[in-house]
């Protein structure tokens, strides 16, 4: 299995609230893996190219990965509104296993301890306060390993500058 599939299945295991593990939400949950990942140790996670999508970081690579794992269960539901939606969860007849590393998962665990109490326009606006999302353009990629190091001198302006006034 790949290393995307190993995120998505311990995502899927680990989240609190199944029943809100959209494929919008745990691809935005991906991506805050990614990033998160980009920012405490220079690298994703993943191998993803992510994408500021019309509804921010998106790519098809999760739900393909997900679509391809026999451990994940994909089925159609319908939001409060009636709309139709994806839910994603563990297959109960599939071996859970999954290959990450020790920071690998702490970085999924941080990630989901600071989502899991947010609904979805509280979890879509933490999303989007993101520095890749607030410093960047719609359709455009998103090198999270290199806007973590701006980010980084960014904030090093910002505290120099302040000190110097």
């Amino acid at each position: 299995m790949s290393k995307l599939a190993d995120v998505v299945t311990y995502l899927c295991a680990h989240y609190p609230h199944k029943h809100e593990l959209s494929k919008a939400r745990l691809t935005k949950l991906v991506y805050l893996a990614d990033w998160t990942s980009a920012q405490e140790q220079g690298n994703q996670i993943t191998d993803i190219k992510w994408f500021f999508h019309n509804y921010g970081p998106y790519v098809d690579d999760v739900i393909e990965a997900a679509n391809l794992d026999p451990r994940i269960k994909i089925e159609e539901a319908t939001t409060i509104y009636g709309a139709p939606k994806v839910l994603l969860s563990l297959n109960p007849e599939a071996k859970i296993s999954v290959h990450l590393s020790p920071i690998e998962t702490k970085t999924l665990d941080k990630v989901i301890n600071e989502t899991k109490a947010l609904f979805w326009d509280s979890f879509i606006k933490h999303v989007y306060s993101t520095y890749p999302i607030k410093a960047s353009d719609r359709y455009q990629a998103l090198n999270l390993a290199e806007m973590a190091l701006n980010e980084k001198e960014v904030s090093a302006n910002t505290v120099t500058s302040q000190v110097l006034q």
